[in-house]
């Protein structure tokens, strides 16, 4: 995660680079950034700014404080973007809240895009997240912060406060999409989990408000869901937690437009019914991994991009639609099915009787939700890998 450190005085200053120095420095997952609006520090000669840096100058690897010219309006504007194009990121603001929340007003959208924003005091003794804290990990990263300085974190939201069950943590640790993000300000009365195996462990409570349904589901009523008893059960505005386990496989002629494959794609999907939140990856045959149009695709939809050796392919078991044509032409017999389902191996360690060594063994960890489908020179198969859910003791 990128964390950038904005700052307005010479005492904000000292406390960006304590934050960084004693606290964020020892997360190697953590880049630290550290800017100012500071006046003074526009100002300051080579030779000042060195005294205002010791620390830095002994730090190989450091960047030093950067002045921020653009308005804190451009400033935050360009943080946000950088996260909603893949880069994490946080802002931890040194200064009042209110400046804060009038930086990134223009620049807010939904809690699923949002950046984690923090506010820290000049005296370093309150540490509030004031935006993004379940989903983007303000209130986590608050709480860090406020145990390494010796504040006091001032943690508003609701479900911390009254010890309840957050949907949106539960969301992003076990790596599910929210379907519409629209649970601001209240706790959805259900919970929609589609065909969700739980990790087996003692004492498991599953919260109430979790319902279990049968994935992808065919002909859903409109506030109704079948749960894995197929009794039908009423609820007001359920939210869909969709697992990304969804493997689209594909073969396609050379030259077939982004726009052609995206079209083929969903409209294949809602016949299905399946979210294309759920989809994770696009897989296909290593022969078309500078296919522009899969890349452009996968690149639109945030896809994980697989392409496979044809002598990978030809392991997957089962029965799949054989080609004559296709394997004379690319060597192996399918493609769709083929690369789809090799998207849900998972590799396991193996001890060998006859060796002291480990090897690895590779287990097919899903099934073929659609077979091959065949439009304009374009082929489609479907798969889900086998995915789970953890819950806290909590």
């Amino acid at each position: 995660m990128q964390i950038y450190i904005m700052s307005f005085t010479g005492r904000g200053i000292r406390l960006s680079e304590k934050i960084r120095d004693e606290i964020l420095v020892e997360q190697e997952d953590y880049e630290v950034h550290l800017y100012t609006k500071y006046g003074k520090y526009q100002n300051l000669a080579d030779t000042e700014r060195k005294i205002w840096q010791k620390q830095e100058q002994n730090a190989a690897g450091w960047k030093n404080q950067v002045y921020v010219k653009e308005t804190i309006y451009d400033w935050m504007r360009a943080r946000f973007e950088q996260n909603r194009k893949g880069n994490k990121t946080a802002v931890i603001w040194i200064g009042a809240c209110g400046i804060a929340v009038r930086a990134m007003a223009p620049s807010l959208r939904d809690k699923l895009t949002d950046i984690p924003v923090l506010v820290v005091d000049e005296a370093g003794q309150f540490v509030i997240p004031v935006l993004s804290g379940h989903y983007g990990g303000a209130n986590n990263l608050a709480r860090l912060l406020a145990d390494r300085i010796g504040a006091v974190p001032v943690i508003t939201t609701a479900t911390d406060v009254n010890h309840a069950f957050a949907v949106d943590v539960f969301a992003k640790e076990n790596g599910l999409m929210l379907t519409d993000g629209k649970i601001e300000g209240n706790v959805p009365d259900s919970v929609i989990l589609p065909a969700m195996k739980i990790c087996e462990e003692e004492n498991l409570i599953v919260p109430d408000v979790i319902i279990s349904a049968r994935y992808p589901v065919k002909k859903l009523l409109l506030n109704q869901v079948m749960d894995e008893q197929l009794e039908v059960k009423a609820h007001t505005e359920p939210l869909w937690l969709v697992p990304r386990s969804i493997i689209l496989g594909m073969g396609c002629k050379r030259g077939k437009s982004c726009e052609e494959i995206e079209q083929f794609v969903l409209e294949t999907l809602e016949q299905e019914q399946i979210a294309i939140q759920a989809v994770n990856a696009l897989a296909t045959i290593d022969l078309k991994k500078e296919e522009p149009g899969f890349l452009q695709f996968a690149e639109k939809y945030g896809l994980d991009f697989l392409a496979y050796p044809k002598e990978v392919l030809k392991e997957i078991p089962g029965f799949f639609s054989s080609s004559e044509f296709v394997s004379q032409t690319v060597g192996v017999d399918n493609v769709c099915e083929r690369a789809a389902l090799a998207a849900c191996q998972k590799e396991e360690p193996k001890v060998c009787c006859d060796s002291s060594e480990n090897q690895k063994k590779v287990l097919l960890r899903g099934r073929l939700l659609l077979r091959k489908k065949a439009k304009d020179g374009m082929t489609l198969a479907i798969a889900e890998r086998e995915w789970s859910v953890r819950f806290d003791e909590t």
